[in-house]
């Protein structure tokens, strides 16, 4: 599933040579159903333009792909006319699976856990915000994080104390609305790296997130192999201060915890 990706940096800055992106649009429920198909968009926006790109999803050992798929189908995830009424059916075959979209465009999706060996490979990676941030920063591997805000109950699903006090029973929506204003008029770091280092070291895009416009930013990364390399270097940095990696294995256990619930 993964022969012939080469190196991180081969392709980058040139259209017609091979990259790959990953994709990951979280686990629980809330964030996949903006998830997907706000990814499902942006991938195939950035397919038009880079129609070599292949992209993956490394699926959360918690869920299955009938039911990842079940949020690319806007018959039955109605967010997704929130993002151009992007669609995908799941196709199982005994090498693989994968997204087809209704453009064409195949999506792989990666079962193997962990899944190192498929995210070393990718050039970038477009995530939600989470563990997953946390993940990408320790492998080292530029992402672009993005929030959207289109779906107010996909707050419950974000890590720490603003998703405990979105979880509270009747106060719940409320402080998603207030959270929601709060985070798009206040400077933020919600992306593990961002934290450690202290600064806005991976792009995050907060807000009612467009595909085209997420798509552009990804684009323009892609076009400035110096941007991404200085992303990886900034990472590794990073990954080396007092403090992260211990961080991280928390993350990795408190996780690996909810999979043996």
């Amino acid at each position: 599933r993964s022969e012939g990706v080469g190196s991180r940096e081969s392709g980058v800055g040139k259209k017609d040579e091979e990259i790959l992106i990953g994709l990951l649009p979280g686990s629980k429920p809330a964030k996949l159903a903006q998830g997907v198909p706000l990814g499902l968009a942006i991938v195939q926006k950035i397919h038009q333009i880079r129609p070599n790109t292949r992209f993956v999803i490394p699926v959360a050992p918690t869920l299955d792909l009938a039911t990842l798929a079940k949020f690319a189908d806007p018959e039955q995830n109605p967010v997704a006319r929130m993002f151009g009424n992007v669609s995908a059916t799941l196709i199982q075959a005994e090498e693989h699976s994968y997204l087809k979209t209704s453009t064409g465009l195949q999506v792989e999706l990666w079962t193997t856990v962990p899944a190192y060996d498929i995210l070393t490979q990718c050039h970038l990676c477009i995530t939600t915000v989470g563990a997953n941030t946390a993940e990408l920063g320790t492998l080292a591997i530029p992402m672009v994080v993005l929030v959207p805000t289109q779906q107010l109950d996909a707050m419950r699903a974000w890590d720490g104390i603003p998703g405990l006090l979105a979880n509270l029973p009747g106060v719940g929506t409320l402080f998603a609305k207030l959270i929601n204003g709060w985070f798009l008029r206040k400077s933020r770091l919600l992306a593990w790296p961002n934290i450690w280092a202290g600064e806005a070291i991976v792009p995050e895009l907060i807000g009612e997130l467009q595909p085209d416009e997420v798509a552009a930013q990804v684009l323009d990364l892609l076009d400035r192999p110096e941007a991404l390399a200085e992303i990886r270097r900034k990472l590794r940095q990073v990954r080396g201060k007092p403090g992260a990696v211990q961080q991280f294995a928390q993350l990795v256990q408190d996780v690996a915890n909810q999979y043996t619930r």
